[in-house]
């Protein structure tokens, strides 16, 4: 899968916005709607992407304010793909995806950065794991569904002793997204030498990659190992 990318791809983040439109804090409650699920589940926290933890965050809004507000906590719907918001853990409400372009979450002392890539979709956020404009950018996006056990719904997760063949469940895949100094993208799930080589093709950045594996060995890879080579890649260019 190849697009070109525009030439502002990853490069509007949201401290530097912060700088601009710092004077600038509009209402919360004027975004958000109260959240219907367009799923057929119950809603008890484990197609969000924090689970049970609401956290803070700040928002980069459709017309480039922030939006932040420390009264709000956050959490992402994987399924329904929805932005959701709380003020008291009780009334849920969304915010829709029209209104705002980038988020970055706060757990402890972490950040997250998620944003949208409009020519892609309109609808999934991306979590930014490298972003570096002009090099290599790398980003995932979780892909949730919900594996239907033989007791069928989610509400017999209750059942004390059930076999969990039996009861519903979900699993997350997550789909990567690197973008090329080219200005092109390439998707894929699985994080294996052969696959990421095929990535990569006739680049002339190939011999790299193998350079990259050769020198961590053979094993099991997995997403911090997908950072690095991305980060490998781009001391190249320095």
């Amino acid at each position: 899968m190849n697009k070109y990318i525009t030439s502002t791809l990853l490069c509007l983040s949201i401290s530097y916005t912060v700088c601009a439109q710092e004077n600038v804090y509009p209402d919360l409650a004027q975004l958000s709607k109260p959240f219907v699920s367009n799923s057929l589940t119950p809603f008890r926290g484990k197609n969000l992407y924090f689970g049970g933890d609401w956290v803070r965050a700040r928002i980069l809004t459709s017309n480039n304010n922030i939006l932040s507000n420390d009264s709000f906590l956050f959490n992402y719907d994987k399924i329904d793909r929805k932005l959701l918001i709380t003020s008291d853990y009780k009334s849920i409400f969304e915010i829709d995806h029209r209104e705002f372009k980038a988020i970055e979450f706060y757990v402890n002392d972490t950040a997250y950065f998620f944003k949208h890539i409009y020519f892609i979709n309109d609808k999934d956020l991306f979590q930014i794991l490298v972003r570096d404009e002009g090099r290599y950018s790398l980003c995932k996006v979780i892909r949730t569904k919900i594996v239907r056990g033989t007791l069928g719904t989610l509400g017999n997760i209750g059942l004390v002793g059930a076999s969990s063949s039996l009861m519903d469940k979900y699993v997350d895949l997550a789909e990567y997204y690197i973008f090329f100094p080219n200005k092109e993208y390439r998707s894929f799930f699985n994080i294996k030498r052969p696959a990421i080589k095929r990535l990569f093709g006739l680049n002339p950045e190939g011999g790299k990659v193998d350079d990259f594996f050769n020198s961590i060995g053979n094993r099991d890879y997995d997403e911090n190992d997908l950072i690095q080579l991305v980060n490998f890649l781009n001391r190249g260019f320095l």
